[in-house]
């Protein structure tokens, strides 16, 4: 019996310790899966927490960087600036902390995804800055609208992606808790079942455990609704019946229902959406029904209205929610504010279509409208008319009161305008001081009724600035818009040819297109021009003569100005005035006198003989207000290596006087670098000796019609005597142009003018070997794209 009792002792000691074993294994198995899930659940959160950092970052980068485009306070550009850098740092830092956890290889992917389109989205934005800190705003407001939006929409689709994933990585936790929790369980039952040998006291222990298994999922389910709680946008889950089970808090913020108020209501009561521009109510799906599919959203341009009246613009989407089992046991709607977004959307397409400064409508959809006009005359026989219309004296006023007062006049001028309008009439900024109005349903004699009571205005307008008062006045082109036109450019070509036909006649003057206008075909004709100067630099048909620069007293350096000449087909030479007024006209000397100046700046460093002296170069008008041509100018003297001090280049007084800041710049630079100056055409122009202080030329070109007859006609011989005068009393030396003989050559002497130049000195000739084209022998190239041209 002893011995019975003895084995059922060492049995039952025997069960004990295995019973005991059993425990240790389950209850250690189970602190390891409770570690386990604490630690995957709190990498989830720091993941969570780190890409919607990145988010906002990223949302808030498109947001300044809207602002920037829109600002024009210095001031708040630059703090937009720091706020732009900024915000780049905090997208960064965080990405760095993700990148320093673990990654599933999903994660990993969208994580490279990322890298690539952030790099693409940063590279579009700093385009955009680069823009709007040049004062390029157009360029600006386009890149942003046609590359960096997009782009940066990219980037928070990608975040949006992983904070998916995160959000499937908490269910997926849910689930792994359960299926923990079912396995820990049937652990447990099975200890139950061993421990019936032990009695309540195996029993109690189990009860401990479980107790102590639930309250840990317990904590998981508060830890997942902290994740909800944590997450940037919105979420409404529901039951079946369409009733609301929970809100997090920015659910709360958007809908001004609290969590608990909310709960058990109706969905529509609590989500009330209505259509942007009706008004009309756009009652979710959700209410009706949980869908049994997958995620589904609403149609663009819905507004949230929240309980207390305040509106929001939202974007929305719902999903379904299942249990283990696949069966739909209610739905998540999730949205987000986008207030902000459709606000900078609305901006940016008023931006695309109309001018900044005066609220006008801009030139692409001033040309979009003409088109939908030329197709209405041309389908339906309507007759309307365009004007095209070019102010006078505004660059004066420009350039002596700043760039502040030019806009102020713009703003006030075009609200004048507007007021002589009808109310389906489009007037327009094409660009600087350019305007165009669409006549609709217009004919031509009411159009030139129009046009002179525009012109009117203009004239009667008094622009008062700094207590001065400026006037300025406008050329206006009209064309008529009937069934004959042929395209919107060539409408706009004969418009624009009106007006400056209207220049040509007086300014301050109106000319209406008729039909065989033999003035306007005359200018029609010098567009044609267009394409042959274009034609002759593409293919080097330009090529250069020189004309020498004469001492009087023959005591003074030789002197040679370098003269342009283009070449047709057949290799004849075209003279400058047939060319010169047409490339003016079309903006095409900038790229005439690059040509120029590489072949001269080329010529003189070709080795072999060359005469001693300067070199003079005309510049044209347009070059000198060409921000580029100072950098052109300077690396071809760096490239060639020719002494600055043998260039001059030749600036008429009337282009110099008319762009006096861009012309001080200029020279400043040129001739700290050794280049000379010489004004042209002295005394023809504006002929203020005041203006002589601030340019600091070195020469003075009298004007050849004071030189021409200045030994019969005393009046201009005391011109020619009076310039000649104040240039050397502040050290200027002249130069007397169109010296047709001896006899004017002996005046010039007599008053003490420094130089003489004109055919009767010597006829212009070729300055190179022949005067070919296509010529390249030794000759550092021209690039014309790096220079503009």
């Amino acid at each position: 019996m002893a011995r019975s009792r003895s084995t059922i002792l060492i049995g039952f000691g025997i069960v004990l310790c295995l019973m005991a074993i059993m425990i240790v294994l389950g209850l250690s198995r189970m602190a390891h899966v409770q570690d386990r899930l604490e630690r995957i659940v709190h990498e989830h959160n720091v993941k969570t927490e780190l890409l919607g950092n990145m988010r906002n970052a990223a949302r808030e980068r498109s947001v300044t960087l809207l602002r920037l485009a829109i600002t024009t306070d210095p001031f708040d550009l630059d703090a937009g600036i720091m706020d732009f850098r900024q915000e780049a740092s905090d997208f960064m830092v965080n990405r760095g902390r993700l990148t320093q956890m673990s990654l599933s290889a999903r994660e990993e992917a969208l994580l490279e995804d990322s890298r690539g389109l952030t790099v693409r989205a940063v590279q579009a934005q700093e385009a955009v800055l680069e823009h709007i800190l040049n004062g390029e705003s157009e360029h600006a407001n386009r890149v942003l609208l046609e590359q960096a939006i997009p782009l940066q929409g990219a980037v928070l689709a990608n975040l949006d992606a992983l904070l998916a994933l995160q959000r499937e990585a908490g269910e997926a936790m849910v689930e792994e808790a359960a299926a923990r929790y079912r396995s820990a369980v049937i652990l447990m039952s099975l200890l139950g079942l061993a421990a019936l040998l032990l009695g309540a006291l195996v029993g109690r222990t189990v009860g401990l455990r479980t107790a102590r298994v639930e309250a840990d999922l317990y904590r998981e389910k508060e830890r997942a609704q902290v994740t909800l709680h944590a997450i940037g946008d919105a979420v409404i889950t529901t039951d079946t019946q369409g009733l609301v089970d929970y809100l997090n808090p920015v659910a709360e913020h958007l809908t001004g229902w609290r969590n608990h108020m909310a709960g058990g209501r109706s969905l529509a009561e609590v989500f009330r959406t209505f259509h942007e521009g009706s008004g009309e109510p756009v009652p979710h799906p959700l209410i009706h029904a949980v869908p049994d599919a997958t995620a589904s959203s609403l149609h663009q341009g819905v507004v949230l209205v929240s309980r207390d009246g305040r509106e929001f613009a939202v974007e929305e989407v719902s999903a379904p929610i299942r249990d283990r089992d696949g069966h739909v046991i209610g739905a998540a709607l999730v949205f987000r504010d986008v207030t902000q977004a459709r606000e900078m959307a609305r901006r940016l397409s008023w931006a695309a279509t109309h001018d900044s400064l005066t609220g006008l409508v801009n030139r692409a959809e001033f040309e979009r409208r003409l088109d939908l006009m030329v197709t209405t005359a041309r389908q339906e026989g309507r007759g309307h008319a365009v004007l095209f219309m070019d102010l006078d004296q505004f660059k004066l006023v420009n350039d002596t009161c700043g760039h502040a007062a030019g806009d102020e006049l713009l703003r006030q001028l075009t609200r004048r305008l507007q007021g002589q309008l009808r109310d389906n009439d489009t007037l327009a900024r094409l660009g600087g001081d350019e305007f165009g109005v669409l006549l609709e349903g217009c004919p031509m004699e009411r159009a030139g009724q129009i046009a002179e009571t525009l012109r009117a205005t203009v004239a009667e307008f008094r622009f008062q600035w700094q207590e001065k008062i400026y006037t300025v006045g406008v050329c206006i082109g009209v064309a008529p818009i009937d069934e004959h036109i042929k395209s919107v450019a060539s409408l706009m070509s004969d418009a624009d040819a009106a007006c400056y036909l209207a220049k040509e006649q007086g300014r301050n003057r109106i000319h209406i297109i008729q039909h065989g206008d033999q003035a306007l075909s005359r200018r029609q004709g010098e567009m044609s021009w267009v394409q042959r100067i274009n034609e002759a630099l593409e293919r080097d048909r330009f090529c250069l003569y020189h004309q020498h620069i004469v001492p009087v007293s023959g005591n003074e350096p030789p002197h040679t100005e370098v003269l342009v000449r283009m070449l047709d087909a057949d290799g004849a030479i075209i003279a400058p005035m047939a060319f010169i007024p047409a490339a003016e006209r079309y903006g095409l000397m900038p790229a005439i006198d690059r040509w120029v100046i590489a072949r001269v700046l080329n010529h003189l460093c070709i080795p072999g003989p060359r005469p001693h002296g300067l070199y003079a170069i005309n510049l044209s008008g347009q070059s000198l207000c060409d921000n580029q041509m100072l950098d052109f100018i300077l690396d071809m003297l760096a490239r060639t290596g020719v002494e600055p001090g043998r260039v001059c280049f030749e600036i008429t007084e009337t282009t110099a006087i008319a762009n006096l800041t861009q012309a001080e710049r200029f020279m400043s630079a040129l001739r700290n670098l050794g280049c000379r100056f010489a004004l042209d055409d002295f005394g023809a122009g504006m002929s203020s000796f005041g203006y002589l202080k601030q340019l600091k030329v070195d020469f003075l070109k009298i004007d050849g019609s004071f030189v021409r007859d200045m030994n019969e006609d005393p009046i201009n011989r005391a011109m020619v005597e009076s310039i000649n005068h104040i240039g050397h009393i502040m050290g200027i030396q002249t130069i007397a142009e169109c010296v047709a003989h001896e006899a004017v050559m002996d005046h010039l002497k007599a008053i003490g003018v420094n130089y003489g130049q004109g055919f009767g000195l010597h006829m212009p000739a070729p300055l190179e070997p022949a005067a070919l084209p296509g010529r390249a022998d030794n000759v550092i190239p021209l690039n014309t794209k790096k220079a503009g041209a």
